[in-house]
């Protein structure tokens, strides 16, 4: 299981309730380290003695060829034209990040460096680790439950991280209480706590089995006036039909098991290559560009290439140059 991330209780009118609580999601990234390339060593040449010198008075010797000093040979990989020479790769090693100056580039110290806060274009106030310690809110024990409302009046875009509440032995039944009359009523209970030096709201809600928490973002946070505004006006009845007859057709229950990151596995895989000493590819995929075209026959040929498309609200939805209708009394 994973690690605990806060312990309490869930503060439910007079009942509390003591609860551990555990990340419900991470995401999965494949990290990277800056370092840089030191060239590989030269390897080293073993040379040869000289020969002592003669003595005096000693036969004169035929003098002996002098030994010819050679490298070391690289190391060979056999391909299909026979043996050929690799120069070994060069050495790969960690940086460490550090503060310098920018108009001198000069190191900085690390105990010289502090929190800043520009309160004008480059003039900052120095805040101290000192200071930030004496406001900060200490991790609360209490989650204490505000009021219930309805899921569906909140908005996602006030979701931040997910959590699993689970109850310690002694608030076993306290915490099925709880879960089951949410289920009931179809309420979600909003809390506030403090965790990690940082106060929360908490949206509290029944999942398939237990509860679960999110915590939000503050109303402030959500940047709401940067929500674009769509102009309906540039919408047909005619484009609207064939829209909703699209997204019928692609309707279906959510699987998330349907969904991977793709980008991640081929990252991956482009690791696995480098380390068996495979060739990779590193051409660019070519850029997909959508040409302007009929809202409405985009729409149609969207239906068209699905398996089942609902002919029946595509006729509905169809222009009106068709061939016209008999009139009544041609029938009789």
């Amino acid at each position: 299981m994973a690690s605990t991330v806060w312990r309490g209780y869930i503060s439910f009118g007079l009942i509390s309730i003591p609860v551990r609580l555990f990340r419900a999601a991470r995401a999965e990234r494949i990290s990277f380290r800056r370092v840089y390339r030191q060239p590989a060593p030269e390897p080293e040449i073993e040379e040869e003695e000289p020969p002592p010198a003669p003595r005096k008075g000693a036969r004169s010797e035929k003098p002996a060829l002098a030994a010819k000093t050679e490298p070391l040979p690289e190391p060979e990989k056999l391909t299909a034209s026979g043996p050929q020479r690799v120069a070994e790769p060069p050495i790969l090693m960690p940086l460490r990040q550090v503060s310098v100056r920018p108009e001198t580039n000069e190191h900085v110290p690390e105990q010289q460096v502090v929190k800043g806060y520009e309160y004008e274009k480059n003039r900052y106030v120095a805040i101290e680790p000192e200071e930030l310690k004496s406001v900060a809110p200490a991790t609360s024990g209490t989650m204490e439950i505000e009021e219930f409302v309805q899921l569906a009046d909140i908005d996602p875009v006030y979701f931040e991280t997910s959590y699993y509440l689970v109850p310690e032995e002694a608030g076993e039944k306290a915490y099925a209480l709880l879960y089951k009359a949410m289920q009931t009523s179809g309420l979600v209970a909003i809390a506030q706590f403090a965790m990690h030096s940082r106060e929360h709201v908490v949206v509290l809600r029944p999942g398939k089995y237990g509860l679960l928490a999110h915590t939000m973002f503050f109303a402030n946070e959500v940047r709401a006036d940067e929500e674009h505004h769509a102009d309906l006006s540039a919408v047909s009845d005619k484009e609207l039909k064939l829209a909703e007859t699209l997204i019928h057709s692609l309707a279906a229950p959510f699987e998330p098991e349907k969904y991977r990151d793709t980008y991640r596995e081929k990252i991956q895989a482009l690791i696995d290559r480098k380390l068996k000493g495979l060739p990779v590819s590193t051409a660019p995929p070519a850029p997909q560009r959508a040409g302007v075209i009929d809202i409405a026959e985009a729409l149609r040929k969207s239906l068209a290439n699905l398996k089942k498309p609902a002919a029946s609200a595509l006729k509905e939805a169809a222009p009106a140059a068709r061939k016209p209708r008999k009139a009544s009394a041609a029938k009789s």
